[in-house]
Parts: C-alpha cells; sequence; structure tokens
C-alpha cells in the first residue's frame, strides 16, 4: 500500500476527533488529540499525520527536537518519535510496517541538522519492536522498569542510507545448512545474501547486490534488517557472523549492531545476537 506522512494542518483535526486507540495502546501512544496543542504549542515539536491515497488521516505521531526520555541518556541534538499510532480502525492492514519504513527517510528530509533519531517502545508487544528492527531501528536498551513499564530503547543514525520498501525474502529451494535471502525492492530482485547455518549460529558468506543499485544503500538497509528476518524464520538461530577480511566493510556491519567477537579461528569475525 502506498501512504503519505506529511506535517499536521488545522483541515486534519477534524479526522482525529474519530481515532480509536485499545486501552492497552494507549499506555505507549497517547490519544492524537491529548497531544496535538501542546505540540503545535512548542518550537521543538512537530505534529505529522499519516494518510492513504484515498486522504484517509490513518495515523499520527510527533517529532520532538531535544527531547529526553526519563532513564535514557541521549545526545542532545536528538529527534524523539513519540506518540505514534495507527487508527485501530486501520491496523493490520500494513500500515504500521509502511510508516516505519518511510520514517528514516521523513525525518532525513525535514530535519537535516539532526543525526539522532530515537523511540520507546512497549517492551511486551513484541510485534512492534520487529516493524522497527526491520525498518533499521538498532536496539539500544531495555528497562524491565520504565516510567510506564517494560520499555525498549532504539537507535537510527540518520547520517545513513535507508531504502522503503526493501524486503528479505527466503529462498525456499535452497538446501539447509545452505541459506540464501533474496533481497527485494519493490517487487524486483536487487540482490541476495549467502549464509551457513552452523548449529545455532547464522554465519554470513557473501552479500550480493546488483550492480546498478549499488550507491542506494541497499546492502546497509538488508543488514539492519537481517536479523529480524532470521529470528522470524529460522527458529534455532540465536546468533549471525560473518568475517570482515576488508576493514571497508567493517562498517556494513557495525552499523548493524555487529561487534567483535572472534577468536584464534576467527580473528576478523563479527557477531550479532539474533534472539534477546
Amino acid at each position: 500500500m502506498s501512504i503519505n506522512i506529511r506535517k499536521f494542518t488545522e483541515a486534519d483535526r477534524e479526522h482525529l476527533e474519530n481515532y480509536i486507540l485499545s486501552e492497552r495502546q494507549r499506555v505507549y501512544s497517547s490519544m492524537p488529540l491529548e497531544v496535538l496543542d501542546d505540540a503545535l504549542n512548542d518550537v521543538n515539536r512537530t505534529a505529522n499525520v499519516v494518510v492513504t491515497d484515498d486522504g484517509k488521516v490513518i495515523g499520527f505521531f510527533v517529532l520532538h527536537k531535544h527531547y529526553q526520555h526519563e532513564g535514557y541518556s541521549t545526545p542532545h541534538e536528538v529527534v524523539y518519535v513519540r506518540s505514534l499510532s495507527i487508527n485501530e480502525k486501520y491496523q493490520g492492514n500494513g500500515y504500521g510496517t509502511a510508516v516505519a519504513q518511510n520514517l528514516p527517510v521523513y525525518v532525513q528530509e525535514n530535519f537535516s541538522s539532526f543525526d539522532h533519531l530515537y523511540l520507546v517502545v512497549d517492551g511486551e508487544n513484541a510485534g512492534a519492536w520487529n516493524l522497527y528492527e526491520r525498518a533499521g531501528f538498532l536496539h539500544l536498551a531495555t528497562k524491565e522498569e520504565g516510567p510506564i513499564g517494560k520499555e525498549r530503547l532504539y537507535y537510527l543514525d540518520l547520517n545513513r542510507n535507508y531504502v522503503p520498501n526493501l524486503k528479505l525474502e527466503f529462498d525456499e529451494e535452497t538446501i539447509m545448512p545452505a541459506v540464501k535471502i533474496i533481497l527485494r525492492r519493490d517487487g524486483s530482485k536487487v540482490g541476495h545474501i549467502d549464509a551457513v547455518q552452523e548449529s545455532d549460529m547464522l554465519v554470513i558468506k557473501h552479500i550480493y547486490v546488483d550492480e546498478n543499485h549499488r550507491e542506494e544503500g541497499i546492502a546497509e538497509s538488508a543488514m539492519r534488517q537481517f536479523a529480524t528476518a532470521v529470528r522470524k524464520k529460522l527458529v534455532t538461530v540465536d546468533t549471525a557472523a560473518v568475517t570482515v577480511s576488508d576493514s571497508a566493510f567493517e562498517k556494513l556491519f557495525t552499523n548493524a549492531g555487529f561487534v567483535p567477537g572472534g577468536n584464534k579461528k576467527h580473528a576478523n569475525r563479527y557477531v550479532k545476537l539474533i534472539r534477546y
């Protein structure tokens, strides 16, 4: 589906008056009208709406510059996503995924002087935080007892490239322990990842992106989605690993949350937890 994210206008207010959220969702995402006027009267906050092609206002969120969430120390030049929700009447149609995937580019275009984007997610809602991980957000911390219950802090580097509508699709014809993941953008194949499962570890062997797509950030976006895709498909895999022989590729993995984890046998190995 296609959506448009834009700044709130007064013509949108009437669409927000009939907004519906469940009681659980309202713990982490306030009703739009509860936070709208505060956002409109604060130079550091920007109210935004999510609109479908046929004009329905189906989502809302606030971007808050310099915000500091209780219990976390984050840079001053930061933008937080707050009160993000999809009207319950329209949930289950993939709009949440579309918003998460388009958020990085939207913020880059509208807050070009900022380098950091953060958000806090309900720690009990695996569907929500998996959605943000697929969009490229990195998990930084989990609090068992945050200000409003168990919560997870996520971060996105606004200096990186982000590719909306990139999907990781497992090739069902590949015979285990070999694993092949097809990279598709807008339905077209743009590359693939080759890997091998070794016990509870998935070892990345090769990442290929079609030559005419190599400057678009495909590989970066794919690696940020990698853990979520593997966690969903390969239930026995707990860790991902890759051996980086060329330092030029090191940032490709470290920016996706991989950390040095080598030994004498694998001196240049980087690893990332898949389940945590």
